[in-house]
């Protein structure tokens, strides 16, 4: 397998390797992706990377928020597909969790999930995944003794040498009644859920280590840093693996040219340890998302959830069509959902049309590009041109050329006005589809009148134009043209389609000259 540097992003993630029969042979996690593969296609190896290496035909990979996040996601999906590479983590250990019980005095105690992802504790509310257990063990130390909470499994009757160290309030004698005693509980567990004005505790530790440092008492500083350290880890919480132990499925569909691409993360008892990728040819499929649904779903017959970015029409169509339950994601669901789009975002799209929506500061990605361009000699022979470029790449059977009907003489900005509308009334007619950018070989001039003739048609689009010698962009609305680093992929992207268009015009326009001569 050939790596191309530019193909994977510089994220934090897990990335499956796999052989030439589709099958995942290795599994490893990354702070930066493109740089950990990078490593595994230079240099010397051992045999057994050397051997691992030969066998790749594709690389797979998803994108987390954080290192702890690809943690967690890579000790899941190792569990799950158990690939022959992967020496660790193929035991059924899940990390571990805090959990208060639902006592009248509840303890906070540590707490693991079997194989089946069930808890050993029954009637209690956990907080995690804890991916390091010595922060972890800190934290419920520090917790109970900053919130004098009991650790007996059983009350007895006297208290106890947690009460006169300061660590318990006493509930088993009478000290604290269970109404002040719930109160304590309470303020646990906002720090426990991460909650915003639970933040202060971490402030005030700061106060007092910074105190402790200037008196020279760096026990007690480093002592304090070690509590700060630990109580942090409460605000971040995992998308990857959740408290309630439910089978969900999270499907992204994204329309890249001709094909929909599909990208399923299963999740089974509250944790997602598999990962499902999908590629259909939409052909003349009005709505392919819900042919692929009920071919998919229909055979499967399963029971999980099923949270997605179909709209509602076709979420109400499909509940009453199968027997699945759709829904359209929450908050927290579409944080699930992100990471499914990501990972098709950044496997399935050009790396220079991702770099590209971001310089634009584009809301979706410009997968489909459309180009114009006018060539003509002193206003004679006068042809317009428009290529079409899908994820990155020229898509000949979307050209389209143009005789100049309407201007005479030399006025490139009203020819340019007439071939765009002329493009996208006729989408309009025929129902088809708008691109995603439009992209004028001009300056702020020939922007302005493809912009008039947009209007004139109620199209809402994002267009722009590229100007020669400078290389600049100009965008609607914006007195100041955008420069983008020469060596830019989005600006050589933009460069190709520009030149495309050019070549093409050319032609027509050499190809009519040398017809009426």
């Amino acid at each position: 397998m050939e790596f191309t540097h530019s193909k994977y992003p510089e994220k934090a993630g897990i990335y499956l390797m796999k052989d030439i029969d589709g099958d995942v042979i290795y599994i490893g996690k990354a702070r930066d992706i493109r740089k950990r593969l990078s490593q595994y296609f230079t240099g010397a190896h051992d045999i057994k990377t050397s051997i691992l290496v030969n066998q790749i035909t594709e690389i797979e990979f998803i994108l987390t928020k954080n290192e702890t996040e690809a943690l967690i996601l890579e000790s899941n999906m190792v569990k799950n597909y158990q690939p022959k590479y992967n020496m660790l983590l193929k035991d059924s250990k899940h990390f571990s969790y805090l959990a208060l019980t639902k006592e009248k005095f509840p303890r906070l105690l540590v707490a693991r999930k079997n194989s089946k992802g069930k808890f050993k504790i029954k009637t209690a509310k956990f907080f995690g995944p804890f991916t390091d257990s010595a922060k972890r063990t800190i934290s419920a130390r520090y917790l109970r003794k900053l919130f004098r909470v009991r650790i007996c499994n059983k009350m007895p009757k006297k208290e106890c040498l947690q009460y006169h160290l300061g660590n318990c309030s006493a509930p088993c004698i009478g000290k604290i009644n269970s109404e002040d005693y719930q109160k304590n509980i309470n303020s646990l567990e906002m720090v426990l859920g991460g909650k915003k004005n639970a933040k202060k505790i971490i402030s005030d530790l700061k106060s007092q280590m910074k105190k402790a440092s200037d008196n020279l008492d760096y026990e007690l500083a480093a002592s304090l840093r070690d509590q700060i350290s630990s109580l942090e880890i409460f605000f971040g919480r995992s998308n990857v693996e959740q408290i309630k132990r439910k089978d969900e499925d999270f499907a992204w569909f994204q329309k890249i040219g001709e094909d929909l691409h599909v990208h399923i993360l299963k999740s089974q008892n509250g944790v997602i340890c598999r990962s499902e990728n999908q590629k259909i040819q939409i052909k003349h499929e009005e709505e392919p998302e819900v042919a692929f649904c009920m071919q998919y779903y229909g055979e499967l017959g399963t029971d999980e959830i099923v949270y997605s970015n179909l709209n509602e029409k076709q979420i109400e169509l499909l509940n009453r069509t199968l027997n699945q339950e759709f829904k359209k994601p929450s908050k927290a669901k579409m944080k699930v959902l992100e990471i499914a789009a990501n990972s098709i975002m950044h496997n399935k799209i050009d790396f220079s049309v991702l770099e590209l929506r971001d310089e634009l500061e584009m809301k979706d990605n410009p997968v489909i590009i459309e180009t114009f361009d006018i060539s003509t000699l002193f206003g004679t022979n006068s042809v317009g041109s428009m290529v079409r470029f899908v994820n990155g790449k020229p898509d000949k059977s979307g050209y389209r050329r143009f005789k100049i009907k309407t201007v005479e003489g030399q006025d490139d900005f009203a020819m340019m006005q007439e071939v765009v509308s002329r493009r996208y009334s006729r989408i309009l007619s025929e129902g088809g589809q708008l691109p995603d950018l439009i992209l004028i070989d001009g300056g702020p001039g020939q922007l302005h009148f493809a912009i008039e003739a947009l209007e004139e048609l109620g199209i809402n689009k994002t267009i722009v134009s590229l100007a020669k010698r400078e290389e600049e962009v100009y965008l609607p609305n914006k007195m100041e043209p955008l420069k983008m680093d020469r060596k830019s992929p989005a600006l050589k992207l933009l460069q190709k389609c520009r030149d495309e268009a050019h070549r093409f015009a050319i032609t027509y326009h050499r190809k009519k000259r040398d017809n009426d001569m």
